[in-house]
């Protein structure tokens, strides 16, 4: 269980700790009334307004107890509801509140280190916009409530212990890319499209479209669409939904994982839009193309 009342840590870190993988610099728990102004006047380093928003040096991974709030950054706006997790990342500017109605139970940990950094340049992280993706919340939850736990118990170390168990946090929304391919990077002679086939099969698992794959290339869309079509016989926005299709079939072949949660992991932004997309590709629901039928 969470500790019952709130409290914000900066936890001291030390030189021989920035030069560990993954390092914890700061964690706390907060509970705000509906109605009760935010942030809260004596959050200090935390404290921002609505209106200006915030950048972190560092990665904030965060857990929604109780109520509801929104959030945005500078590419997603959502809204927040009891159980979910949210993810900001190093330099990213963001804003967050509870709403007015409900308040809100919040509890986070802030993060860095050359391990999450890593992970972040590779598209590692599981995501929704800045949501992560997770599969089993009520074990994920006992875990950040455990740490949590021990952060308040002793907040004037810095326990190696503390990193194991963000990790063990963060191994919830970490995609596996062992097995995992670039189709056709490396035949394509195409320097700009190399970079947009590359961008998609990194992304497509996240809201990628022909303008984002446009604005990583840094050319007009028309243009790209044409060098795309010549280099690869597809079209930017054909690649973008042949990525998904394989991502979906590979993982209905070869896990047990629920479709309702392939949805998102290949990039379909619902079970009703991964559905046609199966029955326009294979003739079949991704349920019977699971069983073979």
């Amino acid at each position: 269980m969470s500790p019952s009342k709130p409290f914000r840590h900066a936890l001291p870190v030390n030189e021989a700790l920035f030069h560990d993988s993954i390092y914890l610099t700061h964690a706390g728990w907060e509970r705000v009334k509906p109605d009760a102004p935010y942030p809260q006047s004596d959050a200090s380093f935390y404290y921002f307004d609505w209106k200006d928003g915030r950048t972190l040096p560092e990665f904030c991974l965060s857990l929604l107890l109780a109520g509801s709030g929104e959030f945005q950054t500078r590419s997603h706006r959502g809204q927040l509801r009891a159980g979910d997790t949210l993810l900001y990342f190093p330099g990213e500017w963001h804003r967050h509140r509870p709403s007015p109605k409900t308040g809100w139970t919040l509890m986070w940990i802030h993060f860095n280190g050359d391990e999450p950094l890593r992970w972040l340049r590779e598209a590692a992280f599981n995501l929704r916009q800045n949501l992560p993706l997770i599969e089993n919340r009520t074990l994920f939850r006992a875990q950040f409530e455990h740490l949590l736990a021990c952060i308040h118990r002793n907040p004037s170390v810095n326990s190696a212990n503390f990193s194991r168990q963000a990790i063990g946090l963060l191994s919830h929304f970490l995609v596996d890319q062992s097995g995992e391919t670039v189709r056709g990077a490396d035949t394509v002679e195409d320097e700009v499209v190399k970079i947009a086939v590359e961008y998609i099969w990194n992304y497509s698992h996240d809201i990628v479209d022909v303008p984002a794959v446009a604005r990583k290339t840094g050319i007009a869309r028309r243009t790209l669409d044409r060098r795309f079509k010549a280099a690869t016989g597809r079209s930017v926005l054909e690649e973008i939904q042949y990525c998904r299709i394989s991502r979906a079939a590979k993982l209905l072949q070869e896990t047990a994982m629920p479709v309702k949660h392939i949805v998102h992991r290949a990039g379909f932004r619902s079970d009703e839009h991964l559905r046609l997309a199966f029955q326009k590709t294979f003739g079949k629901s991704p349920q019977a193309y699971r069983k073979g039928k």
